[in-house]
């Protein structure tokens, strides 16, 4: 029978040693703790403890054994039960007969019984000595202790041999599971708690394994150096390394979706090279149980549909070959397999197993010496390494050490039989939950976390609309987004907020969204971290949600006192979430999309600081309440990816794109506000005047002040995102919670953070309050509300001058430490006043000796610790009062304490503590103060970012090319007005000549709708001559007007768009099983069925993904559609000629081409100059066989294609050059559909069993005949 280890309890939170954490070894052992030598230095193996046992006189010497985790239970001599009995043997009395025998022994404070053996008995006590299994001695009175007696191992008691210089015990360990191949670093570079410098080391015997030190010799290293990892050394690359046979070692891949996380469970990839060769072994042995065999903590298995990936079941024989340290980090492990756990031990966060490859591969961490993997990085690194791991696409479990060594060590005084300190989980990170790193400071787009949820009514077959409930987060901004979204079955509306979003990570209700919705996620998402969560445990309805932010808004401390509370707990919501609740079903969907994220949240320790500081807004398209929402133009998803809007099509990025056109913005806040105006463009004419006249306003005269505006904040830090984290901060939960141990002064950054804050805060009320001159030379009333105080910029000077008074910024900056003004702190002022009583005393005490020994070169002195010494002559050392306190002297001079002295020096001790103590917390005070100001922080940070948008607007007309004009903005089209379009010399907005090589861009006038004129433009030319160019011209120049900016045109008139359709390009979507043809098709349908009269719709060459009969039937049809029905204005760009031709008399339909010379060429190729002009009338012809010269086709291909280019005219192309009326196609269509009725009847008739198949093909025959007739006809 193999002996357990680790006898003591699993605590929930524990910590040793790195060297010995996850090893055993016959290496020479570390140094005896000195603080442990000094309490006992002549005993060889001190055990210091407090008395644990009920027993009052039982000795103080109570050894903690270091063994941890009980046995399971033995049998009891006399008994049949393996159970511990339920009361102490009281009344029993023992003697020498119990020598030698095993005995159980139960601890009160651990709760856990630990087994070991009687070794002596002292007669004169009543004592028996009981060593323990891991080798520590207790003296016991028997007769008064809960003990069961456990019969004898075959293998007997293996006693453990002691160093002579060890002042802790090692750990012991039997060579159980293969663990004999941890071997021990002994020169690691992690001792992150003490070996003292010059420790002298002993050699064990080869028989003895054992953990190398405990947690009362864990203090700061001040001898070895450790390398810093993941952004110090680099490691050298596994990759590189010889590839290694046999078995190979797992490592966890990032998560791109729950498919993948499903298939890997962190092990779906072998580490190759010298990892493999190193650790292959040792996992194939010791870690069988995670492969094929593998369960989940619920004991199911991977093919089990409830199978839980997340958690790992640990088999009971490996749990007992464990180490105290070993055993704390699977406990957490087994919980979170999906997730690479950092594990704090002193001041190095420490990745093990599986994670530590993920260190060495991803982070280039270097693996330390030993069988086992094992990596780490010092604390200060900690922000860089796990931001890296969470853009990857990882989860990061984030385990703190929440007590020090001297508090393990207090505790084991009072009894404790704990050896490792306690750890909590403090943090999940991933994509989505960032809230500080390098590339989230260079970085100004937000990372949106969302959550959506979807009515079961989407799924019945007769529902014609889906319903979503949508919730976004931006963590490091704390801004909430809500919705409850009507959709139809092609989720349209779900397509558009996710191509304009594009969240990083999304949480959804497992099992629950339709297929569409599904799909629909991935194809509008760039590849973001996705979390399952089960329906209403973890993905809570409306009810739980409401119930769970009543809970956290009644708790706030802001809240609590407020003495008008509503029954229903509904007046201490914000606005927004009071109308959500009252909505009822309108907002349930919204509701719970709110409890998914809170719910994910919850496990990253940031559901209730991001509530109680979140800035809530509604999505515009939402269904729900009476709450006001601008109009806004509507840019779906095919929009914002065909016209480029942010991403460009060649690599993704913004370069090219109208974003980055317009993007002058020199906060990352008004960047980001930016990006909203282009996502979501004003629909209201009066909303779209205000703002080019505030535009406008920028201008001129006032554009010097404008332009300092810009320079003043040229150098702030995303104020934003550093409020965020200034409230965030100011909650002790998480990693900022008071118990987590820090060793990096967490409180220095946390004040050069509020500094930061406080003088970002102070430029922003400068450059406000400086553009404000400008209003004696705008009428503009959006600028007007912004810069006036008390208005759109809150009126914060009398709150900064309190903080600027309360302490000097740079000095505390500089020193890391806040020494208040007086005034600043009234806890602090009230401790210095008290000091300063207490040393008035001591002065006024000073005069009254000196009068009383009638001398006045009496003095205070200090000397060493002792303060105020009455310093008096020697002369007068006889007239002394007798309770004068000799302390000491010098030559001609006695020193000495009077019991006033010391009382009052009792009394400035205690002061000088007080102060002290109000000193270090008085940061957080004045934190406290100043999100007490949370909203008018925000609504200085929401002023300065739209002065910083409008500004940036009026200096991006400076680099249009060619003349700009501010548009005309007609008023919203009614039933009576016509909507409109005109542009005169309109340029591209992005487009630029450097970008085009030679020449400049050709500006085309473009007249649409309106009285008198055409309301679809029917455009043709040949391939490469602009067609599609002046299409997206044409939207980008309507999306420019509405946000309120200048258009590159002389001159521009707009009735505003309610929605721009854009069909254009040929992609597909592979993994959302859409063909091209389909894809195309589908975003037409969206078109047909949601356009309105004042929509803008754009079809570029409908129809070619098909045959040409098919396509041109589908683009006149279409067309057909939009003119005669929807009555919306719209450019049509068609190879169809024959479209053009049935057009050609339709005044609805204006055609228009883009003009081109054409001449001939080598072989009678045809060669076509460009002239990117809209010209009126069709074009005869597309001019293909040119596009393929211009590729480098061979030329006797294209003299081939050329002549059967011709060949096909001549028989074909004739239609075209008829005219209308006496096309033969009208008779001979009539005909046509006779024929195909007949065709049908055969059809029929055919599948009748009836009807003979010699009629059948007969009738046929005849019909194959009438149709060549027709064709020959035609």
């Amino acid at each position: 029978m193999k002996r357990q280890n680790n006898g003591r309890s699993p605590l929930v939170n524990p910590q040793r040693q790195i060297t010995s954490f996850f090893s055993k070894t016959n290496s020479p052992s570390p140094s005896p703790s000195p603080t442990l030598s000094k309490l006992n230095p002549n005993k060889l193996n001190p055990n210091p403890s407090s008395e644990r046992s009920p027993s009052p006189d039982q000795s103080p010497t109570t050894p903690s054994p270091l063994q941890s985790k009980s046995k399971k239970p033995r049998l009891v001599i006399g008994q049949t039960s393996s159970l511990p009995p339920s009361t102490p043997a009281a009344t029993k009395s023992y003697g020498e007969e119990v020598l030698g025998k095993r005995i159980r022994v139960y601890w009160p404070l651990d709760k856990v019984w630990y087994d070991g053996r009687v070794i002596s008995f002292d007669k004169e006590n009543n004592k028996h000595l009981v060593e323990y299994e891991d080798g520590e001695e207790e003296l016991l009175d028997l007769g008064k202790e809960k003990i069961e007696w456990v019969q004898q191992s075959v293998s007997g008691f293996k006693r453990l041999r002691r160093g002579s210089s060890v002042a802790l015990k090692k750990v012991v360990m039997e060579d159980d599971e293969g663990l004999d191949d941890d071997k021990s670093d002994d020169e690691s570079d992690s001792d992150d708690e003490n070996w003292e410098k010059n420790a002298q080391k002993e050699k064990l015997s080869e028989d003895d394994e054992v953990d190398l030190v405990d947690e009362e010799e864990e203090k700061v290293s001040k001898g070895k150096k450790r390398k810093a990892g993941g952004g110090g050394m680099k490691s050298k690359n596994i990759g590189d390394a010889v590839k290694g046979g046999g078995f190979k070692v797992s490592v966890m891949e990032p998560l791109k979706n729950v498919e993948s996380e499903k298939l890997s469970n962190g092990f779906d990839k072998a580490l190759p090279g010298d990892a493999s060769e190193r650790f292959g072994s040792r996992e194939a042995e010791k870690l069988h149980f995670l492969g094929p065999k593998r369960r989940d903590a619920n004991g199911r298995r991977p093919e089990d549909v409830n199978y839980d990936p997340r958690t790992l079941y640990l088999p009971p024989d490996f749990v007992r070959s464990l180490s105290d340290g070993q055993k704390q980090w699977w406990e957490f492990k087994s919980k979170h397999m999906d997730k690479v756990m950092f594990f704090k031990m002193g001041k190095f966060y420490e990745l093990f197993e599986m994670d530590a490859h993920i260190g060495a591969k991803d982070l280039d961490l270097q693996y330390m010496k030993g069988a086992q993997p094992h990596c780490g990085f010092p604390e200060k690194n900690f922000s860089l390494n796990v931001e890296k791991l969470a853009r990857k696409g990882y989860r990061v479990l984030v385990v703190e050490q929440t007590e020090t060594p001297e508090q393990l060590l207090r505790r084991k005084e009072k009894g404790s039989k704990d050896k490792v300190v306690k750890r909590e989980i403090c943090a999940v990170v991933t994509k989505g939950t960032l809230i500080e790193g390098e590339f989230l400071s260079a970085n100004p787009d937000a990372s949106y976390l969302m959550a959506v949820t979807e009515s079961c009514q989407s799924f019945a077959s007769q529902n014609t609309e889906r319903l979503f409930g949508v919730c976004v987060v931006d963590v490091a901004t704390s801004k909430i987004i809500l919705g409850q979204v009507g959709d139809d079955l092609d989720c349209s509306a779900l397509c558009c907020l996710l191509a304009e979003l594009r969240p990083v990570e999304i949480i959804k209700p497992a099992n629950v969204l339709s297929p569409e919705t599904e799909r629909a996620i991935m194809r509008h998402t760039r590849n973001p971290l996705v979390n399952e969560l089960v329906p209403l445990a973890e993905f809570w309805d409306a009810e739980k949600t409401v119930e769970e932010i009543k809970t956290i808004y009644k708790n706030q401390p802001d809240k609590a006192d407020s003495c008008a509370v509503a029954e229903d707990g509904l007046s201490y919501l914000p606005d927004i979430l009071s109308e959500l609740v009252s909505a009822g079903e309108n907002g349930s969907l919204a509701l719970s999309a709110l409890g998914g994220t809170l719910s994910y949240l919850k496990q990253a320790f940031l559901d209730e600081t991001l509530l109680r500081f979140a800035k809530f807004e509604l999505l515009p398209c939402s269904g729900f309440g009476d709450i006001a929402q601008k109009p806004y133009m509507v840019l779906d998803a095919a929009a914002l990816e065909n016209l480029e809007i942010f991403e460009n099509n060649r690599n993704g990025d913004t370069s090219g794109t109208l974003y980055a056109q317009l993007n002058y913005c020199v906060t990352a806040v008004g960047k980001r506000l930016l990006k909203t105006w282009l996502a979501r463009p004003l629909y209201n004419s009066a909303v779209i005047k205000e703002r080019q006249e505030a535009v406008a306003g920028l201008r001129g005269v006032n554009l010097p002040f404008a332009l300092e505006f810009r320079k003043a904040l040229s150098r702030l830090p995303d104020m934003e995102r550093l409020l965020a984290r200034i409230f965030t901060g100011s909650e002790a939960s998480g990693r900022n919670a008071n118990k987590v141990v820090l060793y990096e002064d967490a409180a220095k950054k946390q004040l050069q953070e509020f500094i930061s804050s406080l003088r970002g805060c102070e430029s922003m009320a400068q450059a406000c309050s400086s553009l404000g001159v400008i209003l004696e030379n705008t009428e503009s009333r959006q600028l007007h509300h912004i810069l006036i105080p008390g208005k759109g910029l809150p009126d914060i000077i009398t709150i900064l001058k309190h903080f600027k008074d309360a302490f000097d910024w740079v000095e505390a900056n500089n020193s890391g430490r806040i020494i208040p003004h007086e005034g600043g702190d009234m806890e602090y002022d009230s401790a210095c006043k008290t000091v300063k009583e207490i040393e008035s005393g001591l002065e006024k005490h000073l005069k009254e000796q000196r009068k009383l020994l009638g001398d006045t070169s009496i003095s205070y002195v200090t000397v060493g610790k002792d303060i105020y010494l009455l310093e008096v002559p020697e002369s007068l050392g006889g007239i002394v009062p007798q309770g004068y306190e000799f302390r000491s002297s010098k030559k001609g001079l006695f020193r000495y304490w009077t019991p006033n002295i010391k009382k009052l020096l009792g009394e400035l001790s205690q002061a000088e503590s007080e102060k002290e103590s109000a000193l270090k917390s008085i940061l957080q005070r004045l934190i406290g103060q100043f999100c007490e100001h949370h909203n008018k922080w925000r609504q200085l940070v929401s002023a300065t970012a739209e002065l910083d948008g409008l500004i940036s607007l009026a200096i991006a007309s400076d680099f249009y090319e060619g003349p700009t004009c501010r548009p005309v903005i007609l008023g919203s089209s009614c039933s009576n007005e016509l909507p409109t379009f005109a542009a005169k010399s309109l340029g591209h907005p992005v487009l630029r000549s450097d970008s085009l090589g030679k020449g400049a861009f050709v500006p085309n006038d473009i007249t649409i709708g309106g009285s008198g004129n055409a309301r679809f433009l029917l455009l043709t030319g040949p391939n490469m001559g602009g067609k599609s160019t002046l299409l997206r011209q044409v939207c980008l120049a309507v999306i420019l007007a509405q946000v309120g900016a200048d258009v590159p045109a002389e001159s521009f008139e707009l009735s505003p768009v309610d929605r721009i359709f854009v069909r254009m390009g040929a992609k597909d979507h592979i993994m959302a099983g859409q063909s091209t043809f389909l894809t195309e098709l589908s975003e037409t349908a969206l078109m047909l069925s949601s356009a309105t009269r004042n929509s803008l719709v754009v079809l570029d060459e409908l129809g070619r993904g098909t045959s040409t009969s098919d396509g041109q039937a589908i683009a006149e049809s279409v067309l057909e559609h939009f003119v005669e029905k929807v009555q919306c204005r719209g450019m049509f760009s068609t190879h169809y000629h024959r479209v053009a031709v049935d057009y050609n008399k339709d005044p609805r339909v204006l055609l228009c081409h883009m003009a081109c010379q054409v001449g001939n060429g080598v072989g009678g190729v045809e060669e076509v100059t460009f002239l990117y002009r809209l010209s009126p009338g069709a074009c005869p012809k597309s001019y293909g066989v040119n596009v393929a010269r211009l590729a480098g086709l061979p030329d006797y291909i294209l003299q081939n294609a050329a002549a059967k280019s011709a060949a096909f005219e001549a028989i074909y192309g004739k239609r075209g050059t008829e005219s209308e009326d006496n096309l033969p196609i009208h008779h001979s269509t009539d005909e046509m559909a006779v024929l195909i009725q007949n065709l049908t009847a055969v059809t029929a008739s055919l599948s009748c069993q009836k009807s003979s198949e010699g009629n059948g093909v007969s009738l046929l025959i005849e019909l194959q005949h009438r149709a060549r007739t027709l064709m020959q006809q035609n």
